[in-house]
């Protein structure tokens, strides 16, 4: 187990397949000069250490790119519960952060306000929903299977704060946004 001085592990899932985009790699699309990865690690650098990224054979390229920077674990893509649960056994650390690769944050305070409140929460599983829906990201307080039902909470957010970035038209959505910001 690596030293993390107080920060929460962190779990970044990108080993889909991205079949509506025709793009698994899809971490690594580029908004305002960063990749989705990229900026999901710039903000919550200060919060999380260690970080993992999970790949699969589908996603080689992301696999490459950070390689030398992020610890990287395999699997084998049984799907992305199953890799998941696998992959929270092998870390087996908690509190542990889940985050998909693929997902935009409009507002870096989101991230921010989501682990504050996640961690007062203080127990089970914490999962943020965009607009009622789960979104991939989640606070694990301990293993998903020795969590109760009623251990189970939400932060929900806006869809204009996050993203996640499952076709085309979601990508070129965020563009869109951030260009009218800009004017």
């Amino acid at each position: 187990m690596e030293k993390n001085d107080g920060k929460l592990p962190l779990i970044i899932m990108a080993g889909g397949t991205g079949t509506r985009m025709n793009m698994p790699d899809k971490g690594l699309l580029m908004i305002q000069g960063e990749t989705l990865i990229g900026r999901n690690l710039k903000i919550l650098k200060e919060k999380t250490e260690p970080v993992y990224l999970v790949v699969t054979p589908h996603t080689e390229i992301t696999e490459k790119y950070y390689s030398e920077t992020l610890n990287i674990i395999k699997t084998t893509k049984k799907g992305y519960a199953e890799d998941l649960g696998d992959v929270l056994r092998k870390v087996n650390s908690y509190p542990v952060m889940v985050i998909p690769g693929d997902i935009y944050f409009s507002e870096e305070e989101i991230l921010e306000n989501f682990i504050d409140t996640a961690l007062k929460i203080g127990k089970g599983i914490v999962s943020m929903l965009v607009e009622g829906l789960f979104c991939g990201v989640s606070l694990f307080f301990s293993p998903p299977d020795n969590v109760k039902s009623d251990d189970y909470s939400s932060f929900d957010v806006s869809e204009k704060q996050a993203y996640n970035v499952n076709t085309v038209e979601d990508f070129f959505l965020i563009l869109n946004r951030m260009k009218k910001l800009k004017n």
